[in-house]
């Protein structure tokens, strides 16, 4: 029997993700499995191998796609989990000896039930579905996850807890809440608060579940938010099914065996363009469940949703025969395997398949392209937990430069960390005089540009006095006090530096990367002129608020902030707002939408394009500075269009023994999905 030994590797810590930002794997028919298999005939309506403890524990599984039906033969235990014609057990049996353990022993565990009933329609079906439901309730009060009855620890969406919340809430703070299982039910006579049961319709939007290449709307796509009775306003969910046929016997050939094209279809060369289709269609919409048959194959799936959840480097190596089988959209067919995708060492663009700050070079013989780490400032690859702790603590934390891999287990790799000295003003030789008195000049400073008034000087003065500005940085240091970095860098100055990392007082954190702009007085008198008397005498003490020459030399770097290319999250009034404008909108690298303004959201699963360099100008112009100098604006560079999955190959062949049960089923005219 195939399984998994051991538990997959623990991903980084996924708590500041909102439930709706979240992607977990799902398993299809989870209860029609190997072990729960009575007998030959059960075995040819299996979509899984082990048990659903098993799935849970050593698959990663976090969604359980259950069939249920009424069926008043079973006196003691009415409602059964079923495949078309054929019993697995009874659903109180089946969930008391494999979900009510799991959760006992993971009580961090957040687990999805997404139910589908069965034989409730016709003549009695409001009956049949009210006797369902109190069948339901039954099992939920009776059945208890450490002595808390399973009833308790169920979402409640309209619970006190959440009626301040604008949108789902964080895994975090579902698994301080306790209400970690989530029930959806495919009826609206299911729906219920008391015990937390939603019907999908309200809250999802589903793809039809045939096939692995096309993505068709089965419900809720054109609804960006929920229905539900007393709330409209939270993000609507994505279940995206992903299992290719009618029988798990048909799908298996194409999940479980070597040398699957793409992986398999739980591959990344299958699945991942799937997503990308599905999400094209969709509206943006990262899948939340992954809905997939023979989880026990699913290592790939698992690297493609945590991909989905924190990023890095989409995966290639898979076995290929042409590009469309290739989550990179690239396939070296003298080594028969999926690679990188080649693009140059200044591309700003991610290449697909490797990590950020890398690009792909071709071998330049047979062998598979090859990820080359590209030259950069190593300060600004820091591990931390959030973007804003990354920050406080670059100058001590873990670096980073090949990504997530260098960072411990419950960390992620932060890019743009600014860890240098603070910019210095470059003093000008000379300074230019202006024939007006209220004439303004533009002093450009490394990221900002300001205006102070010139000088005020006469046309007729022959030499006008020269104002020079300090070599020394604008702030002795990049570490400042604050509550929050924002706070730091509002408020810093020279009496909130803490260049050491230790000097700030009680309740107040030390950060790091903070570009301060406050200005120093000059160390000596304005020099006089030599020539006209200036208009006030020349001052004995340094002058504290004498505006600074303007220098007209160029800026070193772009003026924009970094662009953070690990951050997939961006603020916006909805994904094509967020997406289309991601270079300029405010970024959100942690999914919540705190650092968003003017009531936008955060956005995730967007691949931003870099955003246009900046050219400074080389030379002063002759005529007078304006307000606000002109920048010539490069063109943004664009990546190739995504090669879409469009595979017109038939089905995996089968096992002998496969094709004989196939060949049965189709003769006993059973449909089992």
């Amino acid at each position: 029997m195939m399984r998994h030994q051991q538990p997959p590797q623990q991903p980084p810590d996924d708590g500041d993700l909102p439930f709706h930002k979240a992607t977990f794997l799902a398993s299809h028919n989870a209860h029609a499995n190997r072990d729960a298999a009575s007998s030959f005939f059960e075995t040819l309506g299996i979509n899984q191998d082990s048990s659903i403890y098993d799935q849970l524990s050593n698959n990663d599984v976090r969604g359980l796609l259950l069939d249920i039906k009424l069926d008043p033969n079973f006196a003691d235990e009415q409602l059964r989990l079923v495949h078309g014609p054929l019993d697995f057990g009874g659903f109180s049996s089946v969930a008391n000896e494999n979900l009510i353990p799991f959760l006992e022993e993971n009580p961090n565990a957040i687990v999805t039930l997404i139910l589908e009933t069965t034989g409730d329609s016709g003549e009695y079906e409001a009956t049949i579905r009210a006797n369902i439901l109190k069948e339901l309730q039954t099992i939920f009060s009776a059945l208890s996850v450490n002595g808390q009855p399973l009833k308790e620890i169920t979402f409640k969406y309209d619970d006190l807890l959440w009626q301040n919340h604008d949108n789902w809430p964080t895994l975090s703070e579902i698994r301080q809440s306790g209400q970690r299982l989530f029930i959806f039910s495919d009826r609206s006579e299911l729906a219920n608060s008391e015990y937390g049961f939603m019907h999908n319709q309200q809250v999802m939007k589903e793809n039809y579940w045939e096939g692995v290449v096309d993505c068709i709307a089965q419900f809720g796509w054109d609804s960006s938010t929920v229905s539900l009775p007393s709330n409209q306003s939270w993000s609507r969910l994505f279940m995206m099914n992903h299992f290719c046929c009618e029988s798990g016997a048909e799908s298996f050939g194409r999940v479980v065996g070597e040398a699957l094209l793409g992986g398999g279809d739980n591959g990344w060369g299958i699945l991942y363009p799937r997503i990308q289709n599905c999400m094209a269609n969709n509206g943006g919409v990262t899948p939340n469940f992954i809905a997939l048959d023979w989880v026990v194959n699913s290592e790939e799936a698992r690297a493609v949703r945590d991909y989905l959840k924190f990023g890095g480097a989409v995966g290639r190596g898979q076995t290929c025969d042409d590009d469309s089988q290739c989550a990179t959209s690239s396939c070296n067919t003298a080594a028969g395997i999926c690679q990188c995708q080649e693009c140059a060492s200044n591309s700003l663009d991610i290449c697909p398949g490797c990590a950020s700050g890398q690009y792909c070079q071709s071998a330049g013989d047979s062998s598979a392209n090859q990820c080359i780490v590209k030259e950069r400032i190593e300060n600004s690859y820091v591990c931390s937990t959030s973007f804003d702790s990354a920050v406080a603590s670059c100058n001590t934390a873990v670096r980073c430069p090949n990504g997530n891999d260098d960072c411990p287990v419950d960390q992620v790799c932060f890019n743009a960390v600014d860890c240098l000295p603070a910019p210095t003003l470059q003093p000008t030789d000379q300074s230019s005089s202006s024939s007006s008195s209220d004439a303004t000049t533009s002093v450009q400073v490394q990221e900002i540009t300001t205006t102070v008034p010139a000088t005020a000087e006469t046309s007729e003065s022959p030499s006008a006095a020269v104002i020079e500005p300090t070599a020394a940085p604008i702030t002795p240091a990049s570490r400042y006090c604050g509550e929050s970095y924002e706070d730091a860098k509002t408020t810093c100055s020279e009496i909130t530096a803490c260049p050491k990392g230790y000097e700030c007082p009680s309740g107040l954190t030390c950060y790091d990367g903070v570009k301060c702009f406050t200005r120093r007085p000059t160390s000596s008198p304005t020099d006089t002129p030599t020539t006209a008397s200036p208009i006030s005498p020349p001052s004995a003490s340094p002058v504290t608020d004498a505006p600074i020459a303007p220098s007209m030399s160029p800026t070193d770097r772009p003026t924009r902030a970094p662009f953070d290319f690990f951050n997939e999250y961006f603020c916006g009034g909805n994904f094509t707002e967020a997406q289309s404008s991601c270079y300029t909108t405010t970024p959100c690298p942690t999914g919540s939408p705190a650092s968003c303004l003017n009531g936008e959201t955060c956005y995730g699963g967007i691949k931003c394009i870099a955003p246009p360099s900046i050219s400074p100008t080389l030379q002063p112009t002759d005529k007078p500075p304006t307000k606000s100098p002109s920048a010539v604006v490069q063109e943004q560079t664009t990546s190739p269009p995504f090669n879409w999955l469009n595979t017109n190959g038939g089905m995996a062949a089968m096992s002998g023994g496969y094709a004989i049960v196939a060949m049965i089923v189709g003769v006993a005219g059973v449909m089992l999905w």
